[in-house]
């Protein structure tokens, strides 16, 4: 998971120069004419006016100021410039535009008309610009494009307020670099703590990630992100969702809550939760509160369920794994299973399931203390079932075979049980059919270890490695306790089914 983010320094060149421009130029009221072609005073409309024009220059402090045209105002301490207005600061920054109005009882200085200011690095450009010297804001509200180094940053309205130390950007906000891209209604900047709001729907892409978000806050120091309402970190690898995310850049560590989704692209997989905890070093992603997860493999889904899901995909130490824990729930076509804790190891493709788990795959259930599975093509190959270990399977008449030992290994051909060896105590129930449909007799046979083979899961031969003991009882013979070894449990009742997830 990674996740860069740069609000470019024009923002703070952009508006730095602006204030500074504007504070050298304007702290003090007095304007030194220091050219005209051409002089005109007297009363006009009440008003007393002096009007300049042809070539005026004007010496405010470290500024210059050039123009076609000026009036200045007597009674009410103004000045309107027209025509070509230019202010040429001493460090060579230029604010440019048609007309210039400055009133010194109101501390307001108004551009308008075809505003650019330009630095060394940087142009903004607006149809006009405002700024209070009294309480140190600027503003544009007609649209704007500031550009510096490659990076274009345009919005409907800009302000900066000196103050609170924020630059406030609203109204299709679009910054543009060589690094990313940002759409979005609102973009603020507090230069003191050097984090970054937006608020409202929020695009940000770059050549790898694209975040979206309709609230969010990002640390330029700490690196830390927080996002809030619905939002999304998509990558080549992954996408993640959630109503509140938190993510470091430094440490690429991530902390989703609420409706939290996580989409591996590459393996296929979704997961679900209402919480994930991402270790970026460690390669490490936590979901729990039920979580969910859903994995198209071929032409096949495997849906997981469990309170906690924990995945580790480290390529460097070659360790990819999926953990489950906790009211465990597998579900696919060829194989259901309930466990409390589960450990899915993507490199070998096995499977092992923990603390009374309970497997169906076709028409058997297999029972153990523990339960390994083996895949191979995306396919059962093989179990094994330590202490404990049950097979049963039903027939065509609704009778349970069973086999029971200390230790079973068995395996699968085309998701057909094929053959199983028991290790230890062995004990199995067969009940011998004609045509399917009519019981002939129930085999019984104790055998520390034997070796049992199917043809279409129907028993084909039995092979004794030590002394059996066996016996054929006939139907009229067979009484309940009979058909049944000790320690069966048929928990067919407990088998998930695909609307359960």
């Amino acid at each position: 998971m990674k996740m860069k983010l740069r609000i470019n320094i024009l923002i703070i060149a952009f508006f730095g120069l602006f204030i500074s421009s504007f504070n050298s130029a304007f702290a003090q009221e007095t304007i030194e004419l220091k050219q005209a072609g051409a002089l005109e005073g007297g009363t006009f409309n009440g008003m007393v006016i002096r009007k300049l024009k042809k070539n005026c220059i004007f010496k405010h402090g470290s500024s210059t100021l050039y123009c076609d045209s000026a009036y200045q105002y007597q009674d009410k301490n103004e000045l309107e410039a027209f025509g070509h207005v230019k202010i040429v600061q001493a460090d060579g920054s230029v604010i440019q535009s048609s007309n210039l109005t400055y009133n010194t009882d109101n501390k307001m200085v108004n551009f308008r008309g075809g505003v650019t200011l330009t630095d060394k690095t940087f142009k903004l450009t607006t149809p006009t610009l405002d700024y209070n010297l009294a309480d140190k804001t600027a503003t544009y509200n007609e649209g704007g494009v500031i550009v510096d180094k490659g990076t274009t940053l345009t919005s409907k309205r800009g302000h900066y307020n000196s103050n609170t130390k924020i630059f406030t950007f609203k109204e299709n906000v679009k910054l543009i670099s060589k690094e990313h891209t940002l759409e979005g209604d609102t973009l603020m900047y507090n230069t003191e703590n050097k984090t970054t709001y937006f608020n409202g729907p929020t695009k940000i892409k770059s050549k790898k990630e694209t975040l979206i978000s309709s609230k969010g806050e990002y640390n330029t120091q700490t690196g830390i992100m927080v996002l809030k309402g619905r939002s999304q970190i998509e990558t080549p690898e992954m996408i993640l969702s959630g109503d509140t995310l938190n993510f470091n850049k430094k440490t690429q560590d991530g902390d989703a809550r609420g409706n939290v989704e996580i989409v591996l692209r590459k393996e296929k997989v979704t997961i679900k939760g209402k919480r994930c905890i991402h270790i970026g070093k460690k390669h490490y992603t936590k979901v729990y509160g039920n979580a969910f997860m859903v994995a198209l493999l071929d032409k096949d889904t495997l849906f997981l369920k469990g309170d906690t899901l924990i995945s580790i995909n480290d390529s460097i130490k070659k360790k990819k794994s999926l953990t489950a824990f906790h009211n465990v729930r597998v579900f696919r076509h060829d194989l259901q299973a309930i466990c409390d804790s589960m450990i899915y190891n993507m490199r070998d493709s096995s499977i092992n399931f923990y603390k009374d788990p309970v497997l169906w795959a076709n028409k058997s259930q297999l029972t153990g203390d523990t339960v390994k599975v083996q895949m191979a093509k995306n396919k059962i190959d093989k179990f094994y079932l330590r202490t404990n270990s049950f097979v049963i399977s039903t027939d065509s008449i609704r009778n349970f075979n069973q086999i029971k030992g200390k230790r079973i290994v068995g395996s699968f051909t085309n998701n057909k049980l094929q053959n199983v060896k028991v290790n230890g105590n062995g004990e199995s129930i067969y009940f011998a059919t004609e045509n399917d449909t009519i019981l002939i007799g129930l085999n019984k046979v104790l055998c520390s270890n034997m070796n049992i083979k199917f043809v279409d899961n129907k028993l084909k031969d039995i092979s004794f490695l030590t002394k059996p003991d066996a016996k054929f009882i006939p139907p009229h013979e067979i009484d309940e306790p009979t058909r049944r070894l000790k320690g069966f449990r048929w928990r067919i009742t407990e088998k998930p089914e695909r609307k359960q997830f």
